[in-house]
């Protein structure tokens, strides 16, 4: 085993038995007598454990635990003390420390103890690797997103300024030679490939840029009263002017709520989710749109007539990047941002999203969304953002 422990007690006695016992067990140890020299030894050095007798000559156990939270907050600590001091022990505990050993030790004691804060301390290690993991991910997806905007903006752009000047070349002077024509609308159509591509490479990179703002905390929102059926009827529009072939319905229960939010956001709400019922559901099959007052919020249903999921998979649908086995099966594009974006524009508006779904028949997405002047809604004007409650059925 290889870890590296300081001992430090003003007993030659109990440094030699300490350091021989953990010495057969693979450590690396040091040892101080004083004080004095085991802060020499913490500002040098990084440990996994330290044994500190709770009185020292020079100082107390407690300044020793002092300089190890200053220095490394994740090494462990262990008090060493005898019975007169069991309470100043349980009292480094509560300063921090990990655990505490009686004088004299069971040396088995003693190596399970330093093998529990062993443990705990590659725990931490691993821990911390992980949130900078995460941290050096989220700056990457930022990063990644604004340096991709402009090049994709400029291919799009390009192949949009190609096609209209060939277009009007074509309305203008038809080519003499018919193998001309159809070379030049052929070179149309792949022009007008690159600009749907291009958009949805920008539609991808906006939500990467999305989901790294969510996660820093810095999604902006600009507040204002938003009639929630005018908004969705609108967006429902939007959406069938582009499906043509689909069948999209918008029901009111009742008069149209007025949330406050921002109304971007709450368009793209929307917009995921009619994009998602649409993508996991037959072209044949409906998707409708359900709108109503209940209480203080106003609920938001977006129900279609899909594959469904499973119900073992519910809960993890509004996570980063996950995608259900069956939409992975049959190859269904996306990366699994859509929801996880949702969520959090749904959150930050101080409501809370949840599904409920029954295998090969439908599935329902349920947003609840606090009305303005309800007690929620007021919070949320004055800046306070509630914390994420559990979703309920309707």
């Amino acid at each position: 085993m290889s870890g590296r422990i300081l001992v430090v007690d003003d007993e030659e006695n109990v440094l030699v038995t300490i350091e021989a016992i953990l010495r057969m067990d693979g450590y690396d140890i040091d040892t101080a007598g004083s004080g004095e020299r085991a802060l020499e030894l913490i500002g040098q050095n990084d440990y996994d454990v330290v044994l500190t007798d709770l009185r020292l000559e020079d100082m107390s156990g407690q300044d020793i635990l002092a300089a190890i939270r200053q220095r490394s907050p994740a090494t462990v600590s262990v008090m060493l003390t005898g019975y007169a001091s069991l309470e100043s022990a349980l009292a480094a505990l509560r300063e921090g420390a990990y655990d505490y050993l009686i004088k004299p030790s069971d040396p088995e004691e003693l190596r399970a103890t330093v093998r529990r804060g062993f443990e705990r301390r590659q725990l931490l290690r691993r821990i911390t690797r992980l949130e900078e993991l995460d941290e050096l991910k989220s700056q990457f997806l930022s990063i990644a997103s604004h340096e991709l905007r402009t090049p994709i903006t400029a291919v799009s752009g390009f192949a949009q300024l190609a096609v209209r000047a060939l277009e009007e070349r074509l309305r203008a002077s038809p080519p003499p030679d018919p193998s001309w024509q159809k070379e030049l609308e052929r070179l149309v159509r792949q022009l007008n490939v690159i600009q749907d591509q291009s958009a949805k490479l920008g539609r991808l990179v906006r939500e990467l840029l999305d989901v790294s703002r969510i996660q820093s905390g810095r999604l902006e929102f600009r507040l204002a009263p938003v009639d929630l059926v005018q908004l969705v009827r609108e967006v429902t529009e939007q959406m069938q002017l582009g499906a043509p072939g689909r069948s999209l319905s918008v029901r009111v229960n009742g008069s149209s709520p007025v949330i406050l939010g921002d109304r971007d956001h709450l368009e793209q709400v929307v917009g995921n989710l009619l994009d998602n019922a649409m993508k996991y559901s037959p072209v044949a099959g409906e998707v409708s749109v359900f709108v109503r007052t209940k209480g203080d919020e106003a609920h938001l249903t977006v129900e279609d007539r899909g594959m469904g999921i499973p119900t073992d998979q519910l809960a993890r649908v509004f996570d980063l990047f996950y995608r259900t086995e069956e939409a992975e099966s049959r190859r269904t594009p996306g990366l699994g941002l859509g929801l996880y974006i949702t969520r959090g524009i749904v959150e930050r508006h101080g409501g809370r999203i949840w599904m409920e779904s029954e295998r090969g028949k439908w599935t329902k997405v349920h947003v609840a969304l606090p009305l303005q002047g309800s007690p929620a809604g007021k919070r949320l004007e004055a800046g306070e953002v509630p914390a994420a409650r559990e979703g309920a059925p309707i």
